[in-house]
């Protein structure tokens, strides 16, 4: 996967988990269905994490290649950070400092991070099961512990504080906790976390790992009050168990949200009419699927829109420009189809376009001397395909700044030697780039 790529599928996917939280957070988090919101919240982070992934055939056009499309296609044609070149200034030239690259390392960061958590989280309930004293019974065992810690559990573990007394509080915690071994709710909390260090930077993440929590607490005490305890008596002990927190962040903690609990089970019970509420997500989800899934081709060359997406780096190619400079007539047939996307994306000298080709661009480009003496400056966009046979063509401007920059910026790019085309399926395609390169004039 290319820097591109990762980008692409981040966004896509927040905004994907965004949508489906909103909508559970709108229709579905004051109801007594917990089951059901369950499996939504479950769902939501397997839908968001998957549709980025997907290419739906029913779009597809000819060539296997979705026609109808959302965010990919933008942010992927093309992604070419920009080159700065200076002049009037020994530095000679420089290359412009890479944001996204920048941006990137901090997400990977932040990853590793979370998973380290959440290991360490395994490694430390392994550890206390080890010092405590451990009651193995039917299907689950109880670790009493020394230390004063909330109850919890873990898979298939009970932890309770050994100074605990026998009776019907500690009958109620037990039945609590196996409740929450019975529904598995610590692959839950697993899977969670694994989805949270992915998607950390986005703050709806958070709020469903709560709201998936609250949920998982709810049920258990639905199951405890189907019993023979009686609401009374178990709202009094989750009141006497506010003793601290669950230390670690994979458990299931017995006081965790304790007000929200206690009101959950005071309320009445969701009337049959709120089944129906689940319905009002569909078209959403179908939208989502239509939107995120599905790759974008336009069924022309000619581009015909255009407009910056990220201020410094990102620009959609899709005007046509202003001023049409001549170029050699390597050029390839009109007919042949532009791609956006591929599952093989080009190459140049060996790696990705992003390094060496700015690498090329800067050591071969020169300011123009009539710009450099009359002090002009600013960002040439240039327009450019690799087509199947891996040769650049089609280059022209899509930003003008001046003539003579302009036509040293194509110069340059026209100039590049053969790159490996990109593939799509195994075959050979033309794939649109946008390059901008930026003159400056150092005082």
């Amino acid at each position: 996967m290319t820097i591109n790529n990762l980008v692409v599928f981040i966004y896509e996917s927040g905004i994907c988990l965004a949508i489906m939280f909103t909508m559970y957070w709108l229709f579905l988090r004051r109801e007594t269905y917990f089951r059901f919101n369950r499996f939504y919240l479950l769902s939501t982070i397997i839908i968001a994490f998957t549709l980025p992934l997907g290419n739906l055939s029913l779009f597809e056009n000819g060539n296997g290649v979705s026609a109808l499309g959302g965010i990919s296609s933008v942010a992927e044609t093309i992604r070419i950070p920009a080159v700065t070149i200076a002049a009037g200034s020994d530095s000679g030239l420089k290359q412009s400092f890479n944001w996204q690259d920048l941006a990137v390392v901090i997400y990977l960061i932040g990853a590793a991070l979370l998973f380290a958590r959440t290991i360490l989280g395994i490694v430390r309930v392994t550890i206390l099961k080890k010092k405590g004293e451990v009651v193995y019974k039917d299907g689950y065992s109880i670790v009493y512990m020394k230390q004063k810690l909330a109850p919890f559990s873990f898979l298939k573990t009970i932890f309770i504080n050994d100074a605990l007394p026998d009776g019907p509080d500690k009958s109620s915690i037990i039945i609590h906790e196996r409740i929450h071994i019975r529904q598995k709710h610590t692959y839950d909390n697993l899977f969670v976390e694994f989805f949270l260090a992915i998607f950390w930077f986005n703050p709806f993440m958070w709020f469903l790992k709560r709201a998936l929590r609250n949920t998982h607490e709810y049920l258990a005490d639905n199951g405890v009050l189907v019993g023979s305890t009686s609401r009374t008596s178990y709202h009094s002990l989750l009141l006497k168990q506010i003793i601290g927190l669950s230390p670690l962040v994979v458990t299931s903690s017995f006081n965790s949200t304790i007000k929200k609990r206690i009101k959950m089970m005071c309320r009445n019970k969701s009337s049959v009419l709120a089944k129906f509420k689940p319905l009002f997500l569909v078209p959403m989800i179908i939208l989502l699927t239509l939107v995120f899934a599905c790759s974008e081709i336009p069924e022309d060359p000619a581009i015909d829109n255009m407009q910056e997406i990220v201020a410094d780096e990102m620009v959609l190619a899709t005007e046509q420009p202003d001023e049409t400079i001549d170029s050699p007539t390597n050029t390839a047939p009109v007919d042949e189809e532009i791609f956006f996307i591929v599952e093989e994306m080009p190459t140049f000298n060996g790696g990705e376009p992003a390094t060496e080709f700015r690498k090329y661009i800067s050591q071969n480009l020169q300011f123009p001397e009539t710009a450099a003496e009359n002090g002009t400056e600013g960002r040439v966009i240039v327009q450019f395909a690799v087509d199947k046979n891996g040769k650049v063509v089609d280059a022209n401007v899509v930003r003008s700044v001046n003539p003579a920059l302009d036509k040293e910026a194509v110069r340059v790019v026209m100039s590049s030697p053969d790159w490996e085309p990109g593939k799509q399926r195994g075959k050979a395609v033309k794939i649109l780039f946008t390059f901008p390169i930026n003159f400056i004039v150092s005082k």
